[in-house]
C-alpha cells in the first residue's frame, strides 16, 4: 500500500482507475447521465484520497472528458450536440475538482493527526520509561536508544554538562558522528539546527531544556519523525534529568535527616548518661574543697567540673532545640533585665576582665522568653571573655534603632574574619585560631537558635578600635 500511494506512482494509478471506471460503465447499457457522473465522480473522490492532490486534479479532468467522450452525445467525439451539456460538463469538471480538493485536504489532516498520535504514543512510552529510572546511570545507560526509537532516527548522541560549565558526550549510539560546532552553538546559546541528511531523513541539533536553563544538548542523525516531535523529546529528556537530580538530592536529604537524628539521639543520650556522675563529682569536689580549705589544686578541679557541667548543658540545649521541645515562653521585658540577668548568671568568665555597662534606655522592651535570651547573651559574655586578653574591657550595652532593640557585647580581641563571621554559627565548628582555648563550638549556635525563635537576629562584626561585636537585634515592644 506504501508502494501504491507514492506520488510517482499516484498519476498513473488515477488515469488507470478512471479507466477502469469508464470500461465498467460502458458494460453496462441504458445508464443515466446523472449515475455515470457519479460514478465517475467517486473514481475522483478516491483518486485524491489515496494519492492527494495532483493525482486527483488529473482524475477530475480525465473524467469530464471521458464524460464527454463516451457518455454525451455525440459519443466518441468531443462535439457537444446539446448546448445545455455544455453548463453540465463544466459544473460536473467543478465538481470533480473541488471533490478531489477536499478529498485530498480532509486524507492529509487525518495523517496528521494519525501521525500526531503515534508521536503522542510514543512520548507516552518514552516517558513511562523514563519515570521508571531513579539514578542517573541507569536513565544515560538506555536514553538514546529509546529516543532513537521514538524518533525513527538512525543515531542518536546525549552531550550532557559538567559541574564546571563543559558539555561532553555523555551517550550515543553506535557509529554516532556529530558536529562539535553545532553542539557547542546549541549549549551556549540555545539554538537549534536542522538539515537534510547523508543517512535520509534530517539531522537535528537541539538543546535540553531544564527550566530556563539548559542542561545539554540532544542530537538526531536520520531523524524520519517531526522536528516537534524531537523538541518534544528533549524537554522530556530534561525533566527527566530534573526528576533525577531532585530524588538524588532528595536521597541526600534523607540520609543527612537520618544521620542528624542519629547524632541528636547520641548526644541526648551520652547527655543523660553524664549528667548525674558529672553533678556527684562536683558536689563531692565541693566538699573536698569545703573540707581541706581553698587551695590551688581544689580551685583548679572546681572550675574544671564546672567548665564540664558547662558543656553538658550546651549539649542537653542542642538535644532540645533539635527535638522541638525548646518553646519561648514570651513576656514584655526591658533589655536591662536581659543584661543584668546575663551579666549575673555568667558573671564568673568575666573575672579577669574590666566589664563596662553602658545603661539602657528605659523604653527598650521586648517581647521575649527572658531565660532564652539571657541564655543567648551569656553566650556572648562567654566568646567575649574566652576570646579576649586577660584585662581587656568587655562592653556590654543596650539600645534602640528603629522598630529594634539592639543587645550588644563589645571585646577587645583579635576578631573574627569576615568570610567566617557565618560558618562560627555551625555546630563543633571552631576556627584555627581557637583551637588552644577550651570550647565545644555550639554556643554561638544555640544563641542564634534561640534568638531566631523569639523572633529576632544575631549576627557579629568588627568592633570600633579591633574585636569583635556580637549583636543581638530583636523586634521592639510595648506595654
Amino acid at each position: 500500500m506504501s508502494l501504491l500511494r507514492r506520488p510517482g506512482v499516484g498519476y498513473l494509478a488515477a488515469a488507470l482507475l478512471v479507466a477502469a471506471t469508464v470500461a465498467c460503465l460502458k458494460l453496462f447499457h441504458g445508464l443515466t447521465d446523472s449515475t455515470v457522473a457519479l460514478v465517475l465522480l467517486l473514481a475522483v473522490f478516491l483518486s485524491a484520497w489515496i494519492w492527494q492532490s495532483g493525482p486527483g486534479v488529473l482524475a477530475a479532468l480525465l473524467a469530464t472528458a471521458a464524460f464527454n467522450f463516451f457518455f454525451i452525445p455525440p459519443l466518441y467525439t468531443f462535439t457537444i450536440q446539446d448546448p445545455r451539456n455544455v453548463a453540465a460538463l463544466f459544473v460536473f469538471l467543478a465538481s470533480g475538482l473541488l471533490i478531489g480538493r477536499l478529498s485530498a485536504l480532509a486524507r492529509r489532516r487525518l495523517d496528521l493527526v494519525e501521525a500526531e498520535r503515534r508521536d503522542l504514543a510514543a512520548l507516552t512510552r518514552l516517558s513511562e520509561a523514563f519515570l521508571a529510572d531513579t539514578n542517573r546511570e541507569s536513565l544515560l545507560g538506555v536514553a538514546v536508544d529509546r529516543l532513537r526509537n521514538a524518533l525513527q532516527a538512525e543515531r542518536v548522541s546525549l552531550w550532557l554538562a559538567d559541574e564546571s560549565g563543559r558539555i561532553a558526550e555523555a551517550a550515543a549510539t553506535p557509529g554516532t558522528a556529530v558536529r562539535s560546532d553545532l553542539v557547542e552553538l546549541a549549549w551556549k546559546q540555545g539554538n537549534s539546527a536542522a538539515f537534510p541528511s547523508e543517512l535520509g531523513g534530517t539531522d537535528i541539533y537541539l538543546p535540553v531544556p531544564v527550566g530556563v536553563q539548559r542542561a545539554g544538548v540532544l542530537v538526531a542523525r536520520g531523524l524520519r519523525s517531526s522536528e516537534r516531535m524531537a523538541e518534544a523529546c528533549a524537554q522530556l529528556l530534561g525533566l527527566s534529568l530534573e526528576r533525577e537530580r531532585f530524588l538524588r538530592l532528595a536521597r541526600a536529604a534523607e540520609e543527612t535527616k537520618a544521620s542528624d537524628e542519629m547524632k541528636s539521639t547520641l548526644l541526648a543520650a551520652l547527655a543523660h548518661d553524664l549528667k548525674t556522675p558529672v553533678a556527684a563529682a562536683r558536689g563531692a569536689v565541693e566538699n573536698w574543697a569545703a573540707a581541706s580549705g581553698p587551695s590551688e589544686a581544689s580551685a583548679l578541679a572546681l572550675d574544671q567540673m564546672k567548665a564540664l557541667s558547662r558543656r553538658i548543658g550546651e549539649l542537653m540545649d542542642v538535644v532540645r532545640l533539635d527535638s522541638g521541645v525548646t518553646r519561648p515562653r514570651r513576656e514584655v521585658v526591658t533589655a536591662a533585665e536581659i543584661v543584668e540577668a546575663a551579666v549575673a548568671r555568667f558573671g564568673d568568665a568575666l573575672a579577669r576582665h574590666s566589664l563596662v555597662l553602658e545603661p539602657p534606655p528605659a523604653d527598650a522592651l521586648v517581647a521575649v522568653d527572658p531565660g532564652q535570651m539571657t541564655e543567648a547573651l551569656g553566650h556572648g559574655l562567654e566568646n567575649a571573655a574566652a576570646y579576649s586578653p586577660a584585662g581587656s574591657a568587655i562592653t556590654v550595652s543596650a539600645g534602640t534603632s528603629g522598630d529594634s532593640v539592639l543587645l550588644r557585647v563589645v571585646d577587645k580581641g583579635g576578631g573574627v574574619p569576615p568570610e567566617d563571621r557565618e560558618r562560627v554559627f555551625e555546630r563543633f565548628v571552631r576556627l584555627p585560631s581557637s583551637q588552644s582555648r577550651p570550647g565545644s563550638g555550639l554556643g554561638l549556635s544555640i544563641a542564634r537558635s534561640l534568638v531566631q525563635m523569639n523572633g529576632g537576629t544575631l549576627a557579629l562584626s568588627d568592633s570600633p578600635g579591633g574585636g569583635t561585636t556580637f549583636e543581638i537585634a530583636l523586634p521592639r515592644a510595648s506595654r
